[in-house]
């Protein structure tokens, strides 16, 4: 009986550090765009994070399509995508799950829209650092 108990107890805690090891926590992130120029950048981000673009007027955002083996060309699911002023649409980031300690890096850029449409040249190119 006390045998049971014991088995029953270490089931019990396995099942509980698997389940707190497994829940990460999602955070959301604020990149704020100003005369064409984000801050912060490169931002720092995890796994299915959440990103919110805070905008001085109307942009346009292109994420660079990168060659990463395992993981997504961009790491948003609309690509390009609108951010309008005063809105506060999070994007959700997803990376591939085999970054290295220093990060995948991800550049985006920046295109102002101007009379609903996207001006010629994009501004700076920032960018998404996904972390592991």
């Amino acid at each position: 009986m006390k045998a049971l108990r014991v088995c029953c107890s270490l089931l019990l805690c396995v099942y509980w550090i698997a389940l707190v090891g497994c829940n990460k926590a999602v955070s959301v992130q604020r990149i704020q765009v100003t005369n064409c120029i984000a801050s912060p950048d490169p931002l720092s981000v995890h796994d299915n994070d959440q990103v919110i673009w805070i905008t001085d007027v109307d942009y346009q955002i292109k994420f660079s399509p990168t060659s990463t083996p395992t993981g997504p060309a961009v790491p948003v699911t609309t690509n390009p995508f609108t951010v309008r002023t005063g809105t506060t649409f999070p994007q959700t980031i997803h990376g591939p799950f085999n970054c290295s300690t220093a990060g995948c890096y991800y550049k985006y850029s920046l295109t102002r829209i101007i009379n609903g449409v996207p001006a010629s040249v994009p501004c700076v190119d920032p960018g998404i650092r996904i972390l592991p």
